[in-house]
């Protein structure tokens, strides 16, 4: 590994441990056995370092993704790789892509619209091209809050490995993705005022 790539798995290990806002560059500097003005020379800020951490793992996930999005062969079978993915990617790695998106808030608002922007293109658009394979003709609004539904699932299913197990996680995964296509009625039908 490169100083960079050193840098940036220190990064993800502190961060997703302590959250953006619990480690300094000083520590991150003396994990990466390296002066602080050797870890300035790559990174002169910390909302620049986190955008990169998040970014490089945003940009992992949608390689799976694609490739998923075109060789599943139902929308059950696309869930079941997604939460293998979750559990491979959290078990590697204490970063958490779900929680650091929840922390961009301590960002400034360019890097927010970006890394907002990049979780939209490179994790809810792959799986809404799933959806358009499995249950075509969908709503845009309906595609964009299942896909979200989704990622948000899978997001999370490392998370909870050790609370309930994966084979409970990914059955309910495949089980939810079965039942989409049912879901779309409800969830296309407009909002009808109650009261």
């Amino acid at each position: 590994m490169n100083k960079k790539e050193i840098i940036l798995a220190e990064a993800k290990r502190l961060s997703g441990h302590y959250g953006y806002l619990g480690f300094t560059l000083k520590q991150l500097a003396q994990a990466c056995a390296m002066t602080a003005p050797a870890l300035y020379y790559f990174y002169t800020s910390k909302a620049d370092l986190f955008k990169d951490c998040l970014l490089s793992e945003l940009e992992v996930r949608n390689t799976g993704l694609v490739v998923w999005a075109q060789q599943a062969t139902s929308l059950a079978h696309f869930a079941g790789l997604l939460a293998d993915e979750a559990f491979e990617r959290c078990g590697a790695s204490h970063f958490r892509t779900g929680q650091a998106m929840q922390e961009i808030v301590h960002l400034p608002e360019e890097i927010q619209v970006e890394l907002r922007e990049a979780w939209e293109r490179l994790l809810i658009h792959p799986v809404e091209v799933a959806l358009d394979r499995f249950i075509p003709d969908l709503p845009r609004s309906t595609k964009n809050m299942l896909a979200t539904f989704f990622i948000n699932m899978a997001t999370f299913a490392g998370a909870y490995e050790e609370r309930y197990g994966r084979n409970a996680i990914k059955a309910m995964m495949v089980a939810a993705a079965a039942g989409f296509p049912t879901l779309v009625g409800v969830v296309a039908e407009p909002a009808v005022a109650v009261g």
